[in-house]
């Protein structure tokens, strides 16, 4: 039998050529997580800055909140008339809404003509945050914030 020797110089380019191999690998995998830290850096990044959304835990007791526009339309508590066009006055919280327990809160009554927000299109309804649907007084009210 035949043992067919390699020179040393062969030896040592097989060796060489191995590394680049596996260094190629090693850079790659590398390269691969660095992207990967920089995403995640960049997700917790825009997940930490985004606004808050406020909660229906601030939300104050509702059944005060309807008592509230009660008192109002039915004129117990002092809402200034407005006009909003030539021959047509409305309540100054049906258009402005009116401050509660630190939220705006505004109201509109089924069936009727009415000047708020949502009712004139200023809002559309993905924009609003329906609190409450009053049914229990002679007219239906709806009762809502912008969110």
């Amino acid at each position: 039998m035949i043992k067919p020797m390699a020179s040393v110089g062969a030896e040592q380019r097989i060796t060489i050529t191995n590394l680049w191999r596996s260094g190629r690998a090693n850079l790659f995998f590398i390269m691969v997580g660095l992207e990967l830290c920089l995403l995640l850096s960049v997700l917790v990044w825009l997940l930490l800055s985004a606004p808050p959304r406020p909660s229906l835990t601030t939300t104050p007791d509702l059944s005060r909140l309807t008592d509230e526009i009660q008192g109002r339309l039915s004129g117990l508590i002092i809402d200034p008339v407005i006009e909003v066009k030539p021959g047509v006055f409305v309540r100054s919280s049906n258009v402005r809404g009116f401050r509660y327990e630190g939220h705006v809160y505004y109201y509109y009554i089924e069936g009727a003509v009415n000047y708020d927000p949502l009712s004139r299109g200023l809002l559309r309804p993905d924009q609003v945050e329906i609190m409450l649907r009053d049914d229990s007084g002679e007219q239906t009210i709806v009762i809502y914030r912008v969110q």
